[in-house]
């Protein structure tokens, strides 16, 4: 009997313990239930999906990326803000050549309620000037919600390479006490190279120091062109010059041994300024070919009997004079490749 009261109490006593252990458990688990009703929800983090992007200036389109790390509670705008040496159009305005554009809203991004993800569309130009490399640098300035957090990861750095193409050289003697000559290149495109009926492109710095360089990217894509060397101003009869064609490649120039060259000799009877109407017929004097997606097939410099240059009935004077600028020049070669 004894026993049994012993063994009775110890169950008892144990089960009061239990009893005590799970209300004292309860209490705790509504306690840290009550400090977690307390604390705020964590905020979505907004960031780019990357901090660092190399592109070509002939890529054409590009996509930026800014994410969240969880779905948005409602509609967000993003203001960010541009940088870098490349110049975006509506900064260059009138005043400078601009490298790319802002597809859609400018300066401004959307991520919609329950997205994670809104997109910057950048349209880069291509054109015909050689240039170091660019870099275009896009930071997150502000969020029209208090409800997201901008984390660190809030710029990303975009480097803007080169595009591919060739390089024209034209070189002559340099200016003497008394004798010196001005030259420039005029390149004109079409479907053969019997009809080079669109011009597109012109090296013509105001000076009486060589060389005059052309680049002709490789996102140009007209099967055939047509150069006029044009003796525009100088005293020197004969005029010898040189031109040399130099492939340019992933930022790098065509080894010098493998570079085409051609040589020709103008006298005072082919001295021709834009701005003389004595001519009235484009003068090409050489022409290649694009095949394959690879300039190709430079012809001999043939020298013509007079003049040297296209005629200003082909508006050359009126659209770009000697006097004109890259940015004119830049301008007039995108909106031929319909950019």
């Amino acid at each position: 009997m004894v026993k049994f009261i012993i063994a009775k109490y110890t169950v008892m006593r144990k089960l009061g313990a239990l009893l005590l252990s799970s209300t004292i458990l309860s209490a705790f688990v509504l306690f840290v239930s009550s400090c977690d009703d307390d604390e705020p929800p964590v905020k979505p983090k907004l960031s780019f999906g990357l901090s660092t992007l190399t592109a070509k200036e002939s890529d054409g389109n590009l996509i930026i990326e800014v994410i969240l790390d969880k779905p948005a509670t409602e509609d967000i705008t993003i203001d960010y803000a541009l940088g870098g040496t490349a110049v975006d159009d509506v900064t260059a305005g009138t005043t400078a050549d601009p490298d790319y554009e802002v597809v859609g809203d400018y300066l401004e991004v959307e991520i919609e309620e329950g997205e994670t993800t809104g997109t910057i569309e950048l349209d880069l130009y291509t054109d015909a000037l050689l240039e170091e490399d660019e870099t275009i640098e896009i930071s997150i300035e502000d969020v029209d919600s208090d409800q997201i957090e901008i984390t660190r990861d809030d710029e990303i750095n975009i480097t803007l390479l080169q595009e591919d193409g060739i390089v024209i050289a034209l070189t002559w003697p340099a200016p003497a006490a008394d004798k010196s000559a001005d030259m420039d290149i005029i390149l004109r495109v079409g479907q053969t190279t019997a009809t080079l009926t669109s011009f597109l492109n012109v090296a013509a710095e105001a000076s009486f120091q060589g060389p005059e360089l052309m680049f002709v990217p490789t996102a140009a894509t007209f099967p055939a062109y047509g150069l006029s060397y044009v003796y525009y101003d100088g005293n020197l009869d004969p005029l010898a010059f040189k031109v040399t064609f130099v492939d340019f490649v992933n930022g790098e120039f065509e080894a010098e041994a493998t570079r085409e060259s051609f040589e020709a000799t103008y006298t005072a009877i082919n001295k021709n300024k834009w701005t003389s109407a004595t001519i009235n017929t484009t003068i090409v004097v050489q022409t290649f070919l694009k095949t394959g997606g690879a300039f190709t097939s430079p012809s001999v410099i043939t020298v013509p009997g007079t003049g040297s240059r296209i005629s200003t009935s082909d508006n050359i004077v009126t659209q770009l004079g000697k006097s004109s600028s890259k940015i004119e020049w830049a301008r007039q070669f995108r909106t031929l490749l319909k950019k």
